[in-house]
């Protein structure tokens, strides 16, 4: 019981290093508004997927991060010698993220009941049992695979083959497309099922396949957890910088005279150092991959909506393209491009740049402007391939496009300014993730003059120039204008703070 409070507190510790309960705090808060600001009958139906997809799933994904930071430190080689058994250390990481996820979901169910304030004596329990059960079974999922990939590139490009299932099944069966008892043989499904019902309107019993169903769910979390324990002599040691250079990166040797020698061997650098990392080939198409799965699946999806629950999916249609595509391009393109500059750093080969021809002001609007160009590029693929039910193609004006392209470079120069090491990049990926879908639902929810409060953020000003939404007096050109001023000022400040740690290294 010691050994275990001890691996518990190291657990609070690394959290607390990381930033990952103030960013759990964050998010609770943010979602918690959200369902606020839906109207109380259609709250429940909202928080039942959001509970299941980013809460449950919230620990699984921290719980990610924390295993890349012991890939990248060698942390689990130097636990490996401490009296601390595997055991303990997964319980304890496991235990305090389930617990996490709980205490995030408990204002959500809140807000999603509160006009039914008598139903929370069963709700609560229902549905944060099944927050805390797909929590631990996600966990356990990602922990075990984990630790049985080599590095983390690998374990990253592997982690959605296991969990697509391990999701879509459950939504597949709540949702009442295929509800079968079979169903239950993912046993996320469970978890499911349990926010599903916590949240229902009235009480139900159980089924027998539902108990089932937990009670299998349980053997398979006990199960995870002696899956996510490391082996008794890892392999892996803490990388050092030479065996780090050979990944890619600032090149270590002289770059040649002037700085646009310097430029281009950074560029034939990140062309030979994306060939070698699949996650990053798999992220560069990513666009394809989903303006074509959004062009399957729109329609189909939006007659489900319409027909289960009258929700016509269609008449929001640019709401869908802003967030999924418009805007979740550029953050695929800003994500590449900013690990790939706070790996350099971790690896200590950013120090090059001071005997370098490439200044650390060369050095950020290169990546910034390649992470730019890049979106930019790929919105001009993504879009027609969204398909015209979506509105994609010839009707999203130019101006949408370049200030969505904008984006990228300050997804970059946050993750600079703001992070110290990969692990810290990640935790700010999930936070800016949420204020690129958040900004344009909430432009399109709120009605105008009200939205242009939005104004303040930059990704704002490229949904308010889509046909659809109301942007009061300004045209798309003005929304052009003032995404630039805005992006144009962020940025400057981002630069300005990514410089200083960057020389600060």
């Amino acid at each position: 019981m010691r050994r275990l409070t001890a691996a518990t507190a190291l657990e609070l510790r690394l959290q607390a290093r990381y930033g990952i309960v103030p960013v759990a705090v964050a998010l609770g808060v943010l979602w918690t508004l959200v369902l606020l600001a839906v109207p109380g009958g259609a709250a429940a139906t909202v928080a039942a997927p959001l509970l299941f997809l980013d809460t449950a799933g919230f620990g699984a994904l921290f719980g990610a991060f924390l295993l890349l930071f012991e890939r990248v430190e060698g942390t689990r080689w130097a636990l490996a010698v401490t009296p601390l058994r595997p055991v303990e250390g997964v319980t304890a990481r496991v235990g305090t993220l389930t617990v996490l996820a709980s205490c995030v979901a408990l204002p959500m169910v809140a807000a999603a009941l509160r006009d039914r304030p008598a139903d929370l004596v069963w709700s609560v329990p229902v549905a944060l049992g099944g927050v805390a059960l797909t929590s631990v079974l996600l966990i356990t999922a990602c922990l075990a695979l984990g630790a049985r990939r080599p590095d983390p590139p690998r374990f990253l490009l592997a982690v959605p083959l296991v969990v697509a299932p391990l999701v879509v099944v459950p939504l597949v069966h709540t949702t009442g497309v295929l509800a079968h008892p079979l169903m239950y043989a993912v046993p996320t499904t469970a978890g499911a099922e349990l926010i599903h019902r916590g949240l229902a309107a009235e009480p139900t019993a159980a089924s027998p396949a539902l108990v089932i169903g937990v009670v299998y769910a349980l053997a398979w979390a006990v199960l995870g957890l002696f899956l996510a324990l490391p082996d008794s002599d890892p392999e892996e040691r803490p990388a050092g910088p030479r065996a780090r250079r050979r990944r890619g990166g600032v090149p270590v040797r002289a770059a040649g005279r002037g700085r646009v020698p310097a430029i281009a061997r950074l560029a034939r650098a990140d062309l030979f150092g994306t060939g070698r990392d699949p996650l990053l080939l798999l992220l560069l198409c990513g666009p394809v991959l989903l303006a074509l799965a959004l062009r399957v699946l729109f329609a189909p999806v939006a007659g489900f909506l319409l027909d289960s629950f009258g929700f016509d999916l269609r008449a929001h249609a640019p709401a869908v393209l802003a967030a999924l595509v418009l805007l979740h391009v550029p953050m695929m393109f800003g994500v590449v491009q900013g690990l790939r500059a706070v790996e350099e750093r971790d690896d200590g080969t950013l120090l090059v740049l001071r005997v370098s021809p490439v200044s650390v002001s060369a050095y950020l609007a290169y990546r910034m402007g390649l992470a730019g160009s890049a979106s930019l590029v790929g919105l001009l693929v993504a879009l027609p391939l969204s398909g015209p039910g979506l509105g994609g193609g010839a009707s999203v004006p130019p101006a949408a496009v370049l200030v969505a392209a904008l984006q990228a470079p300050l997804l970059v120069a946050s993750m600079i300014a703001f992070t110290d090491n990969k692990v810290e990049a990640l935790v700010a990926v999930k936070v800016i993730g949420a204020v690129l879908v958040l900004c344009p639902v909430l432009a399109w929810s709120l009605p105008s003059p009200w939205n242009l409060l939005l104004a303040v953020f930059p990704p704002a000003w490229s949904a308010l120039a889509l046909p659809g939404y109301d942007p009061g007096p300004l045209s798309a050109w003005w929304c052009l204008l003032g995404g630039c001023l805005t992006s144009g000022a962020v940025g400057a400040l981002l630069v300005r703070r990514a410089r200083a740690r960057v020389e600060n290294a």
